[in-house]
């Protein structure tokens, strides 16, 4: 009973430190199929996705990006419909997968800093560790935060 008790424990304990898992190509276009729609309605113009992060940890992923024009085409900004002159023009999406595919649950598509920059604004370090990967705040990244969080309970 003992041996079974510490492998238990020890598998959750691996599955909150594990690192995320690298996407397959069809699976970031799924990503990008689920995020696509909702931008293009949110600057009220078709849009591109340009990459800068994606990570995907136990059926989420976070996404961080920029929005681009289709070919030889800008994004008119004056367009959107919350993207102010001041803003950057930074794409930051949370979504979850259900039996259904990906669906978008925080997107922001201009923002003044990074979205994860005030992380609390999302209940904190919420979503599993590995989605946080590479997010730089402040001396270290969020991924390690909530992996030293998480091996603190």
């Amino acid at each position: 009973m003992n041996l079974l008790k510490t492998l238990a424990i020890a598998f959750a304990a691996f599955a909150v430190l594990a690192p995320a898992r690298a996407i397959e190509p069809g699976e970031r276009k799924n990503i990008l199929d689920a995020i696509r729609p909702l931008a293009a309605q949110e600057a009220n113009q078709p849009v591109r996705i340009k990459v800068d992060t994606l990570n995907v940890d136990s059926g989420w992923a976070v996404l961080v990006g920029n929005l681009v024009g289709p070919p030889g085409q800008y994004i008119d900004w004056d367009r959107s419909f919350s993207c102010k002159e001041d803003l950057d023009r930074m794409l930051w999406v949370v979504l979850h997968k259900n039996k259904k595919g990906w669906q978008v649950k925080h997107m922001d598509i201009c923002a003044s800093e990074p979205p994860y920059w005030y992380i609390e604004q999302y209940g904190g370090l919420v979503w599993p560790c590995g989605v946080y990967k590479g997010l730089q705040v402040g001396e270290e990244t969020l991924e390690t935060q909530c992996r030293r969080e998480r091996s603190n309970k």
